[in-house]
């Protein structure tokens, strides 16, 4: 039964009462929920709409409050808007445990509960090896990550489905679900399906090499965390010492640098082949760290995170953007901003468009420094100007009554 499986899982962890749930209203986050209230938790149910779906995203949050009523427990939703573009179930992944998160610490809960279970391990460990992830991506999600609580990790759908017609309880179904185009819709229904059937065991023994990977990299993890206690002083380590630990011990090392644990296997590997031949002087992004090598030494800096500037509506009277001073004399309303991925302008001068991020290679103005270049937009926020680079086309009048002028050295 999974209300004993679970209830042997919850066992596992310290004592603890107050529990935030995320029930999206789907078959799997709504018998969690009716668990953990069965077992005698502190529930409070957090639905994040994201509204991807128009009005079945608006009738699933109905739904689940109604569950909440019915159930006489604490009720939290929140309605965001994702930008279509890019990796949607990242976007969302993202926004829906930073929201959970945040009503975790605002009802003082111990943990947060989210109702993956057995085939959604075993769809998350091949989406892991079709990218090339090593032995971590072999483990899988892990019953306890953080504030995070999986007690349904054990459990299969088909169980899910058993308990929630024996408790006569409904849910909703989301279509988007059913979409080949995510990989791990078509995982789902296309490639375990013929797995299943022409190999009886491949689930059990999937599972099985998991668990093998999950003791592996505990013992690694020991391995790193003594290694980086013993050797990284002062964000620096010598470079001899980390070549001389194993290739599995390397990428744990960095893995708890970075303070990442999501990272492509290909990225761990090219930095190890930087650490292992980099010339002095040279240096290497990863995630939120620069890995930079003086001679037989590692040093290690933070990249700083550029800060979110305005939009502002430009008027007559000088304004400080940034360390840009910017002034308009024009009519038409027009704004300052930051560039934004995949922005485009056509260049006076220039036939066609050309991609902003194109246009400040060739300026060779450095990455870190183009979330602080002022890009100047109209009503519809087509781009008019990039800072005193260059005017659009169609913006020749600028000329005359835009000033932009910087307030620091050249950025050159």
């Amino acid at each position: 039964m999974i209300l004993d499986e679970a209830k042997k899982r919850l066992k596992l962890l310290p004592a603890f009462k107050k529990v935030v749930v995320g029930v999206s209203g789907g078959a799997d986050s709504v018998a969690l929920a009716l668990i953990l209230i069965k077992l005698g938790y502190d529930v409070t149910i957090a639905h994040l709409n994201h509204g991807l779906r128009g009005k079945d995203s608006d009738k699933d949050a109905d739904f689940v409050k109604i569950l909440a009523q019915k159930w006489k427990v604490p009720f939290v939703t929140c309605k965001v808007t994702i930008q279509k573009k890019g990796n949607l179930e990242e976007q969302a992944r993202n926004i829906r445990y930073e929201f959970l998160e945040k009503i975790r610490e605002s009802q003082k809960a111990k943990y947060v509960a989210v109702a993956h279970h057995r085939d959604d391990q075993v769809e998350t460990i091949l989406l892991h090896i079709k990218r090339g992830a090593g032995l971590r991506g072999m483990c899988g999600m892990s019953f306890i990550k953080g504030t995070v609580i999986r007690p349904f990790l054990n459990i299969s759908k088909k169980d899910i489905l058993s308990y929630l017609k024996k408790e006569n309880l409904s849910y909703r179904t989301d279509e988007s679900n059913f979409n080949l185009n995510f990989s791990r819709n078509y995982f789902r229904h296309v490639v375990i399906p013929k797995l299943k059937r022409k190999h009886k065991n491949f689930e059990s023994n999937l599972l099985r090499l998991s668990e093998i990977a999950h003791k592996k990299i505990y013992k690694i993890e020991k391995q790193a965390k003594h290694w980086i206690e013993s050797h990284v002083t002062n964000n620096e380590f010598k470079r001899p010492a980390f070549l001389s630990l194993s290739d599995n011990v390397q990428s744990e090392v960095i893995f708890m640098l970075t303070g990442y644990d999501d990272i492509y296997r290909h990225s761990i590997n090219e930095l190890k082949g930087f650490i292992r031949n980099g010339a002095t002087g040279k240096q290497k992004k990863i995630c939120n760290k620069i890995f930079h090598i003086c001679y037989d030494k590692i040093m290690i800096a933070d990249i700083a995170q550029p800060p979110d500037l305005p939009k502002i509506k430009l008027s007559k009277k000088e304004i400080k953007w940034g360390s840009w001073l910017i002034k308009y004399h024009g009519r038409a309303p027009i704004y300052v901003r930051q560039w934004k991925s995949g922005d485009k302008f056509e260049p006076l001068g220039m036939q066609g468009n050309k991609k902003l991020q194109d246009f400040f290679v060739d300026k060779k103005i450095p990455k870190t420094e183009r979330p602080y270049i002022p890009i100047i937009v109209d009503n519809d926020d087509n781009i008019l100007s990039v800072s005193n680079f260059r005017v659009a086309k169609n913006a020749t009048h600028l000329k005359k009554s835009l000033q932009i002028d910087h307030d620091l050295p050249d950025l050159s």
